[in-house]
């Protein structure tokens, strides 16, 4: 047999998928209006951010990644930002005014070449409340001078004592932080703080292969595992360091803290998959388990994917390929936006982003995502999807679905549409 459907994927099939840009639909926004993103996939997921403690001040980093080759000038002269803090989602008080941000590269911007394009990393203080408060929202909002807009929301902390609102895993150059819990293996980063003392971590390295989701409709809880630790080591705050090894790697100060930091080690493509076996693991959530036993065992890698993806197509090859060429683009994309502690197509929103594709908006709050998908065909009318943060020791933005026995009706024809190539 041969590997025209395998080969087309290694080989680039999946070239085509993009990367999150600042969409460039003219929008309106409320400066105060409650977070709520709409529309298309590169809308809901343009933009990234996170926070560190600066003291008197909370720091907020806003990565964003426009739709065309800019330079830095270009960017200071056709982007906008404005940003303000509420005390909550929904609220319209300000904690912060309105406040517009005038770019400066090296003083508050950078940018950086990346595969995808030039990518842009802006950071601004906001004072914390006089009063007694513990969380806001920082809102951002990015306007582009061909008319595009977007508001993004960063909840934050102000004395939580989580040691990962002061510490973050920067770039090897210690310039910005990291905005994916991941860094490629190989890769140089270091831990760093804005206004605290040189401090020494003991990481932990565990090499354990966390599952994938379970389906919508599964209500059992599964058990807890056990982790054990394959290595460990101690890496000092502004000393840049390597990661060596794929799977999880957890920083702490103290080995009696509750939070610490994760970090993913991953292969050097990630979030892409090239190799057989990496592949064939996200097939998981369209698959029987006969047809998951069959390209485990099945001998020869390569041949056991095409025996698959050919079977599933009824031997049409150029089906075969465009459902491929969908179905991986899904999966890399949902590895860059949704890895946590484990890779992102083994998350709850990763699962449910590969088989539903973008929801329609996404509803966000402190502590839940509720993803909103309007009418498909005659499958359903409007579904929603309520993701709640799930405390852990490892990261921030870890997410699980509710799961409810009535979302078979909704989730069998979405994996038979995929098993059918019928996917748009």
């Amino acid at each position: 047999m041969k590997y025209l459907i395998y080969l087309g994927v290694s080989l680039g099939l999946l070239a085509g998928c993009t990367s999150s840009k600042v969409n460039t639909a003219k929008r309106t926004a409320t400066p105060a209006a409650s977070p709520t993103n709409r529309s298309t996939d590169a809308f809901l997921f343009s933009v990234r951010s996170r926070f560190l403690d600066n003291g008197s001040q909370i720091r907020t980093y806003v990565r964003v990644q426009p739709d065309r080759n800019l330079s830095s000038a270009d960017f200071a002269q056709e982007f906008r930002i404005r940003y303000w803090m509420l005390p909550d989602y929904g609220s319209r008080q300000q904690l912060v005014s309105t406040q517009l941000l005038k770019l400066s590269e090296g003083e508050n911007f950078i940018r950086k070449t990346t595969s995808g394009g030039p990518v842009f990393t802006v950071w601004f203080d906001v004072p914390k409340p006089d009063r007694q408060i513990y969380t806001g929202v920082v809102m951002s909002e990015i306007t582009d001078a061909k008319g595009g807009m977007t508001t993004h929301d960063t909840f934050v902390r102000f004395q939580s004592g989580k040691v990962g609102d002061y510490y973050a895993v920067f770039d090897g150059a210690g310039k910005v932080p990291l905005f994916e819990n991941f860094a490629r293996q190989g890769d140089t980063v270091q831990l760093m703080a804005l206004q605290r003392p040189d401090t020494t971590f003991r990481f932990f390295h565990y090499g354990f292969e966390f599952d994938a989701a379970l389906p919508p409709m599964a209500t059992l809880r599964p058990q807890p595992k056990q982790l054990y630790v394959d290595s460990s080591a101690q890496v000092t705050t502004r000393r840049p360091f390597t990661i060596q090894h794929e799977g999880l790697h957890y920083f702490v100060r103290d080995t009696t803290e509750s939070f610490g930091i994760g970090l993913m080690g991953v292969p050097d493509r990630f979030p892409r998959y090239t190799y057989p076996q990496q592949l064939a693991r996200p097939l998981v959530y369209m698959s029987t388990n006969q047809e998951i036993n069959d390209l485990r065992n099945g001998g020869e890698a390569k041949r056991s994917l095409d025996r698959y993806w050919l079977s599933m197509s009824n031997g049409n090859q150029q089906t075969a390929k465009r459902t491929i060429s969908s179905f991986y683009r899904r999966v890399e994309r949902a590895n860059d936006l949704f890895t946590s502690y484990k890779e992102g197509w083994k998350t709850d929103r990763g699962m449910v982003y590969i088989i539903m594709g973008p929801p329609t908006r996404v509803n966000r709050s402190k502590d839940r995502e509720v993803w909103v998908y309007t009418k498909r065909n005659s499958q359903f009318s409007e579904i929603n999807f309520t993701f709640n943060k799930r405390n852990n020791q490892f990261v921030e933005d870890h997410y699980e679905l509710s799961r409810f026995v009535e979302f078979q009706p909704i989730w069998y024809p979405a994996v038979e549409a995929w098993r059918n190539g019928e996917i748009e």
